[in-house]
């Protein structure tokens, strides 16, 4: 008899607790879900951290350092986003291979010089090509 009574205790018990959460649903009817950030495994590979919209966030971000620090009129701010779009294009023709695509990285501040007066190009020249650049862990003189 003390057996059966456990048992049934126990049975009984296990039922209560396995029908609580039925219990709760009833009361509230709204469901919160958490929002977890996208895997790192979503982000294409083949354009590095960022993707390709990574590193144009990157660029623009360079340019405003430019003209803000050289003091570009809005003629030499739209020839240098021309600049940047026609190398962007530039590097999507060449994508692949590496040798050509150094090729237009290395043309692009000679490129940007001459969009500058002579005083912007000597306050260019001056600046640290990490400054230039402001990129982690790049070599320096490209922009």
């Amino acid at each position: 008899m003390k057996i059966t009574l456990k048992f049934a205790l126990s049975t009984l018990a296990l039922g209560l607790l396995a029908a609580a959460p039925f219990g709760r649903a009833q009361e509230s009817t709204t469901v919160t879900v958490p929002i977890a950030p996208a895997p790192a495994a979503e982000t294409p590979a083949k354009h590095g951290k960022g993707g390709a919209k990574g590193l144009r966030d990157q660029v623009v971000q360079r340019d405003k350092l430019l003209a803000e620090k050289l003091h570009l009129t809005a003629e030499q701010q739209q020839k240098l986003t021309a600049l940047r779009q026609e190398q962007m294009g530039a590097l999507k023709a060449v994508r692949g291979d590496r040798a050509k695509m150094a090729e237009v990285m290395k043309a692009s501040p000679a490129q940007v010089r001459a969009l500058l007066t002579p005083e912007q190009q000597t306050q260019f020249d001056a600046m640290k090509p990490e400054g230039r650049m402001a990129g982690k862990g790049k070599k320096a003189g490209k922009l």
